[in-house]
């Protein structure tokens, strides 16, 4: 017997939502440049690192997001990775379709053309490498072209049941990605890690 032979019970919208919560995730902004040149931006919490080699990272947008018409016209975008004060930038850039007022925003253009967010935790740069369709959202996959970390005393804003939790004070940060003290991490812990950002 394989599940397709199960008859399926179905779930709502709200349950699946309220149960998905659940699942605690990191925040970022999405931009990249939308045919006339303007910015465009959302608010993501559907982020994975997906390969390693090559570095690929995959997000996923609403079918009816103006920033994902931007990125499949323009062909590149940039996740900007915001730190636990960022919570404004997070409400900014979360209305569904809505255009973003970019007013006092400050930000530069990156490597590949899309606004990079000041002061943010990370960015990374990519090319779109792929899409695929995944039901009311577009899979995006980019190929990450450049990256780069905003500092070690910086923390992650984090989202978990529809609120912004703080994360407990650790004893000490680890270090960034890349550092001196990054490489006294024994080899063998560096292979469980796989593909984890």
């Amino acid at each position: 017997m394989t599940s397709q032979d199960t008859e399926a019970a179905d779930i709502t919208t709200t349950d699946y939502r309220a149960v998905i919560s659940c699942f605690a995730s990191g925040v970022a902004v999405v931009t990249s440049t939308c045919s006339d040149g303007t910015p465009a931006g959302t608010t993501v919490s559907a982020l994975t690192s997906l390969s390693l080699t090559p570095p690929l990272l995959l997000a996923c947008f609403d079918q009816t997001s103006l920033t994902l018409a931007a990125i499949r016209t323009y062909g590149a975008f940039a996740v900007n990775v915001l730190t636990a004060g960022q919570q404004h930038l997070s409400a900014c850039f979360a209305g569904r379709g809505s255009p973003v007022t970019w007013d006092g925003i400050a930000y530069r253009l990156g490597l590949t053309g899309c606004p990079l967010l000041a002061d943010v935790l990370a960015t990374l740069e990519c090319d779109v490498e792929d899409r695929f369709p995944g039901g009311d959202h577009e899979i995006v996959v980019g190929r990450v072209r450049q990256a780069d970390t905003g500092g070690n005393g910086l923390r992650p804003l984090l989202y978990w049941r529809g609120n912004y939790p703080h994360m407990a004070e650790p004893t000490a940060l680890p270090p960034a990605a890349g550092t001196a003290a990054a490489t006294t991490v024994p080899a063998r812990t560096q292979s469980r890690l796989g593909a984890i950002v």
